[in-house]
């Protein structure tokens, strides 16, 4: 690792609501340790959470101008994100991925509390997938 490069164990908060069009809204809540990684004035953060019994690596790369949420593993995911723009995304699962479109309607990052929150539309073939809101929280662990 270069000398700049500082990383950190944090305990984090993953809040998520989803709305399908013609859904009720549906909560997700997830509490998790994982690193702070600060990497040539950029901050990242990496956890693994188990879906489905299989692993999945998760790395969000977090701006108040932009942002990128990766996954790998049981799924791949790139989502990333531009405030009041759209950028093209993917998703995958097994052998079956699609290209998405992901809108992103508010995107903030406060480095002072330890917060990043997203609220973004995913769109494939040109309809509207689902509404998300996204807020993870995190404070430095214990090591």
């Amino acid at each position: 690792m270069e000398t700049q490069d500082r990383v950190r164990k944090v305990d984090i908060q993953l809040h998520s609501s989803i709305r399908h069009p013609g859904q009720e809204q549906e909560i997700h809540e997830l509490s998790l340790t994982g690193q702070l990684i600060e990497k040539k004035g950029k901050r990242y953060l990496k956890y693994e959470e188990q879906q489905n019994g299989r692993e999945v690596m998760t790395t969000v790369k977090m701006g108040a101008e932009d942002a990128l949420i990766l996954r790998s593993g049981a799924v791949t995911m790139r989502l990333p994100f531009i405030l009041d723009g759209e950028r093209p995304g993917t998703y995958g699962s097994g052998p079956a991925s699609f290209d998405l479109l992901v809108k992103t309607t508010q995107l903030e990052c406060s480095e002072q509390t330890g917060r990043f929150r997203v609220a973004y539309e995913l769109h494939a073939e040109g309809s509207l997938l689902g509404i998300y809101e996204l807020t993870i929280t995190y404070t430095e662990g214990t090591l």
